[in-house]
């Protein structure tokens, strides 16, 4: 057992239950799970009434600490990931919002140099956007969906680009998500005015996630159900901010209830000013205002959230009454699942990554493990 690292006496998080139990690390993997002499281990933690699940795993976040993943220096991208990891995030996926090409494809080149363990990828959020349903997208930096850009983008940054938003309904939109999909990028429909049939047409050819339900689209109305009612009546994925502020907990009970705990990711689609006080920032070239951690724009648009995953979990629980490790599992082998990745990442399971998240009954994070080691432990 030379080698190990044992997290001893905690409460194991699995996707259906939360049981008693150790669990052992080597080689940055699961080794085990349940008792086990520590005899000759190299170290072991007590973590006794805590909560051991696995790493929480982010498909939508643009930056934190002040910084932006668009114009993030080389040496700012690892601190806002840093920052993600002690809120016990182990996988992000950086976000991209609409800006010039040049500038896009500048972003692509630093976050392609950067060697950082949560650093799972890109999601383009954007610029292929309804204008109508663009939020805090400036509008003169949305275009009409191009698959030569995206044949460009994909070719000079193989492997990078693991999701692209885009609203379906636009013209060339079919065609991109061919394109997308033949070099296997997940596809999202988002910041969309699509109708019912419009969206369910793009599902057909692809779209396997609706990016923040009920924010950036057509709004549900009875006789007229556009993408939130085509998402709800559907089997694909969906994404929700819980903060309290994108989404009425009625509507997050609401969408839970749909598409149960299985379809359903939590995003913290956090911006700059996330882990700052309350004031007032640029972003999107606009000054935004943050009031009680929400971020708006001088017209009251929302402009992202300030909220990280731990936050997420607890609300969505609190919102909904679902069972702790239901909503775990929106934070965790959801989005491991939409990625591709859940072989190895997402639940507690032997020769799975050792990314995980160790919290209290309050969802306080009191260690972060990557790659099985411990990269943040409360003070």
């Amino acid at each position: 057992m030379a080698g190990t690292l044992g997290l001893v006496g905690g409460l194991l998080v699995f996707p259906d239950r939360a049981l008693p139990g150790d669990l052992w690390i080597g080689g940055g993997r699961i080794l085990a799970l349940g008792p086990r002499a520590a005899q000759g281990a190299e170290a072991t933690v007590r973590v006794d009434s805590l909560y051991v699940a696995p790493g929480f795993l982010d498909v939508q976040a643009n930056g934190a600490l002040g910084y932006d993943f668009l114009t993030a220096s080389p040496e700012a991208i690892p601190a806002v990931l840093d920052f993600f990891v002690r809120h016990g995030t182990t996988g992000v996926l950086a976000t991209l919002t609409s800006a010039p090409w040049a500038e896009l494809r500048a972003a692509l080149m630093r976050l392609r140099a950067v060697a950082h363990p949560a650093l799972l990828g890109v999601h383009m959020e954007g610029p292929f956007l309804a204008a109508a349903r663009r939020g805090a997208h400036p509008k003169e930096h949305l275009h009409l969906p191009s698959p030569a850009l995206v044949r460009s983008v994909l070719s000079d940054f193989p492997g990078l680009v693991r999701l692209w938003t885009l609203a379906p309904e636009l013209p060339g939109a079919g065609e991109v998500l061919r394109e997308l999909r033949a070099r296997e990028v997940i596809c999202a429909a988002g910041h969309s005015d699509a109708t019912y049939e419009e969206a369910l047409q793009a599902f057909s050819l692809g779209i396997s996630l609706v990016a923040h339900l009920f924010n950036g689209m057509r709004p549900f109305h009875h006789r007229d159900p556009g993408l939130v009612g085509a998402a709800l009546d559907s089997d694909v994925f969906v994404s929700l901010i819980c903060d309290g502020a994108h989404v009425h907990p009625a509507a997050v009970r609401l969408a839970a209830k749909l598409k149960g705990f299985d379809r359903l990711l939590l995003i913290s689609d956090a911006v700059a000013p996330t882990g700052l006080p309350d004031g007032v920032y640029v972003l999107f070239g606009e000054q935004v205002r943050v009031e009680q951690g929400i971020p708006r724009l001088p017209d009251g648009t929302l402009a992202g959230s300030t909220l990280t995953l731990d936050r997420a979990v607890k609300n969505f629980l609190e919102f909904t009454g679902c069972s702790l490790p239901e909503a775990v599992r929106c934070a965790t082998l959801n989005p491991a699942r939409l990625l591709g990745i859940d072989d190895r990442k997402g639940s507690l399971a032997v020769g799975k990554d050792a990314d995980l998240v160790i919290f209290d009954e309050n969802f306080t994070v009191h260690y972060t493990i990557l790659g099985g080691k411990i990269v943040y432990a409360r003070t």
